[in-house]
């Protein structure tokens, strides 16, 4: 009997369609796959994939959760498999497991038979060597050379099944696995970002700096034309290279521009649905915070804004960002340099704020996010609350190397 692996498999190969019963289920509440000429296969059943971490033989949902996340990030990979309640593969097997899925590679190392001794799939082997060569052969051929494969293999493990020592040699048979498969696995590894990278962060620096040496006939210019630039516009007050906080711009948002520096430098928080409050933060474009830390011994300045579109004119600017407010709506990090929020909160410290008797949305759990809660009424608690706060951004920033 072949197994569901093997079925997957070939279905990749070979383009067919593949869906989870019930239909529209997610893959923690499917019971069965479907696929495309074949009766369904259980969810639950084991497939011969051995999980080396804990020697456990993995049930087909955890290896198809493998396949659909094949293109995805390890860390969209392991927040859906915690959110799924799906057992984990770890890299190395996953690169190999879907390499063999995809028909990149003709065997798998970490699949076994049902008493555990590991071998090759020749059968597969077969199937994908046709399906690639002879795409264009009819239907019926394509069934006709997979049953000669499965006779193929059959006839293979009778052989090994009756000579005790070849069976022992194919138990200790090990797949040679080159330096960059090792590193990289089979998906190529492309570095076009590195040349941005080297342009927003070397090529421009430099320019700027040799535009810096001009006579000091270009300076005097310059300098009167800066006399009519508004000074406390964005432009004019990034070139300090001060730390950045981003506010959500959403209008349930606890902290704005119109409160944001009463809480933050004077640990006090002024409700948001006070009308004079709300029009203090409608006519602010930046607010300027000064902390005076005692981590890094010193008053730092903190810009804060709330519209990234406006005024996030260069890629520089998203280097100084040091934290993101957020109400928990992903329409927010749409125009962000990182748009996904289980990325961009690896990269910021992320904050959620909110009154504590509030619920706490359940998008927002892994998002890796220091949730903030304040009292409604008792006032005398919010010094304490901001002063939280700053401990977490204030440790955020030292392990960033801030100084």
């Amino acid at each position: 009997m072949t197994s569901s692996i093997s079925l997957l498999r070939t279905a990749i190969i070979s383009k067919k369609a593949i869906k989870l019963i019930p239909e529209g289920a997610t893959i923690s509440d499917a019971k069965e796959l479907a696929i495309e000429g074949q009766p369904p296969l259980s969810l639950d059943e084991q497939t011969g994939f051995v999980n080396q971490e804990d020697n456990v033989n993995e049930a087909l949902r955890a290896v198809y959760q493998c396949w659909i996340h094949h293109e995805a990030s390890t860390t969209d990979y392991l927040a859906d498999c915690e959110k799924n309640s799906i057992a984990v593969i770890n890299f190395l097997e996953r690169t190999e497991l879907n390499s063999y899925l995809s028909g990149s590679s003709d065997t798998c190392k970490y699949l076994a038979t049902s008493d555990g001794n590991k071998k090759l799939e020749a059968a597969e082997t077969t199937t994908s060597t046709e399906n690639r060569t002879n795409g264009k052969k009819s239907t019926s051929k394509r069934g006709e050379t997979s049953e000669s494969s499965l006779g193929e293999m059959h006839k293979r493990q009778k052989i090994i099944d009756s000579d005790p020592f070849l069976k022992s040699v194919l138990e200790n048979e090990r797949e040679i696995v080159d330096h960059n498969s090792a590193l990289r696995g089979s998906k190529p590894v492309k570095f076009a970002n590195l040349a941005k990278e080297c342009e927003y962060k070397i090529v421009r620096p430099l320019k700027r700096e040799t535009g810096s040496s001009r006579d000091s006939g270009s300076k005097a210019h310059r300098h009167h034309h800066q006399e009519h630039v508004d000074p406390h516009s964005l432009s004019v007050v990034l070139k300090h290279k001060d730390p950045i906080i981003i506010l959500s711009p959403s209008a349930s948002a606890l902290i704005n521009l119109g409160n944001v520096k009463d809480f933050l430098e004077n640990g006090k928080f002024v409700d948001t649905s006070i009308e004079a409050t709300q029009g203090s933060a409608g006519s602010q474009n930046v607010v300027e915070i000064v902390r005076n830390s005692k981590k890094f011994n010193r008053k730092i300045k903190f810009l804060v804004v709330s519209d990234v579109d406006r005024f996030f004119t260069k890629p520089e600017h998203w280097d100084r960002v040091v934290a993101v407010f957020t109400t928990g709506q992903e329409w927010q990090f749409k125009n962000y340099r990182y748009s996904r929020p289980n990325i961009l909160f690896q990269k910021v410290k992320g904050f959620y704020v909110h009154y504590n008797e509030d619920l706490i949305p359940p998008s927002i759990k892994g998002w890796n996010l220091e949730v903030i809660p304040i009292e409604r009424s008792r006032r005398f608690r919010d010094k304490q609350t901001s002063e939280h706060l700053w401990e977490i951004l204030e440790k955020f920033m030292a392990t960033k190397g801030y100084k």
